[in-house]
């Protein structure tokens, strides 16, 4: 369901090279431009490593129902929350959490936690190698599903090219 949503995501954030720091990076026709100042590079190892915990966490929970709110930003766009309802470690149902947008299937929805995992895990590898990365994880304590993600670039000048999600209101199921 998210196959596409790493590529969609990343593609606004053309830039090349590995690095960081206050490096030039080409941006557009040639125009070189600058990491935002201020900007500290993410540590990949500890965002690696509780992705790893996270997951494990996860895996020693055996939750397979379970319902969450999700909310996910696709910079520039704002997709509306949607209520997901696993069964069995599958989507059973999308829907909108305000009752006033369809939940149509879509791409940018999100699926069970072990998709959430995937994409946090294909965004750490894709940002690893990017200059100026932003990358933001966040895992419940207890049980280990994700709760936040933002993967980002802080080129500077840059307008969007981020994209982020939210899960609230977990709740596991019998």
């Amino acid at each position: 369901m998210n196959r596409l949503l790493p590529g969609m995501l990343f593609a606004l954030c053309s830039v090349a090279g590995a690095g960081g720091g206050e490096r030039a990076v080409p941006v557009g026709l040639g125009q070189p431009a600058r990491c935002a100042a201020g900007y500290v590079r993410p540590d990949f190892s500890r965002l690696q490593a509780d992705l790893n915990a996270a997951r494990t966490r996860w895996k020693a929970a055996r939750v397979r129902n379970y319902r969450y709110d999700f909310a996910r930003i696709a910079a520039p766009l704002r997709l509306p929350d949607v209520t997901v309802t696993v069964v069995g470690g599958r989507v059973q149902g999308i829907q909108a959490v305000d009752g006033q947008h369809p939940a149509a299937p879509s791409p940018l929805n999100a699926g069970p936690v072990e998709a959430l995992f995937l994409e946090a895990a294909r965004a750490l590898t894709y940002q690893r190698s990017q200059p100026c990365a932003t990358l933001r994880l966040g895992f419940d304590a207890v049980d280990g599903h994700p709760t936040t993600f933002y993967s980002g670039s802080q080129v500077s000048p840059m307008a969007d090219g981020s994209g982020e999600w939210r899960v609230t209101n977990f709740s596991a199921r019998p």
